[in-house]
Order: structure tokens, then sequence, then C-alpha cells
């Protein structure tokens, strides 16, 4: 009798696994690029995506590239363990090619263990700079959830 079940408890595992995972496994692999410039060619700021310094919320298992394109090499873009100039306290775990400017881009694979918050900041200048929120990724339990 337990032979009879056996393929059946297979089906089951299978389907549970495809629901529980499914919405995880979608997100592997996926990469956003975020446009960095300097706003008005200034001191003030960093221009994200066309917003003067803004905060950021990145996922735990994504991974995001900093696209640099024209930054001068006078404004290093650091992603800093707190909000400071300099390179003293750069966050490298999961980060290729902190503090890069011009034609070199950053890659961030954020960690599953980073910290909930970090900085982005200009090496040089003190108010070029914004926060990171760091969150994980919500995974429902069922895949097409039962809350209301």
């Amino acid at each position: 009798m337990t032979s009879a079940r056996s393929p059946h408890i297979r089906q089951i595992a299978a389907v549970a696994g495809a629901v529980l995972l499914g919405p995880a496994l979608a997100w592997a692999g996926t990469t956003e690029t975020l446009s960095v410039t300097v706003a008005s060619g200034d001191f003030s700021s960093w221009s994200i995506d066309g917003t003067p310094d803004p905060p950021l919320t990145l996922v735990r298992g994504r991974t995001y590239v900093l696209d640099l394109t024209g930054v001068p090499a006078f404004h290093p873009f650091n992603i800093n363990t707190i909000n400071t100039t300099g390179n003293g306290n750069r966050y490298n775990s999961g980060v290729t090619n902190n503090g890069a400017t011009g034609e070199t881009d950053i890659t961030f694979i954020v960690p599953n263990d980073a910290p909930d918050t970090l900085h982005y900041n200009c090496g040089n200048h003190g108010a070029m700079n914004g926060p990171i929120t760091i969150i994980s990724e919500e995974v429902p339990i069922f895949k097409d959830g039962f809350e209301p």
C-alpha cells in the first residue's frame, strides 16, 4: 500500500514546491539598471533615474547596476555603511566597483545578510547623498494566497 501512495506523495510534493517556490524563482536573475548622473553638473546632488538624491529601496537577492556614464572622476559614487564622504566606510559585500565614476558601472548583488540601512554618497561632496533601505522579498506561502 505504501508503494501505491508514493507516486501521489511525489506529485503533491512537486505541486507544493512549485506553489511555494514559483514566485521566488520568478525573481532569480532579475537585474535592474539605475541611471546615475550629477544633477545639473553641480556639487549638491546625484540624479538617479531623473530624481535628485532619491531614497532607494533595494531587495535582498536582486541585482542592481548603477550606470555611471558621464559621472566625472571627482564624484566617486560610494555605497557606504554610514552617511559620509571618503572611502573608509564602503559596504563592499556583493558590490563590484564601489567608488566608480565615468564609464565604469557599479553592480550590487544585494546579499541576504545585508544590513537594513545603507547610504549612497559622493566620495568628495557631503551634499550628494541618499538613504538605501534594504528589504527582503515577500514570498507568499501559496501562489494565489488566502488573504482577503
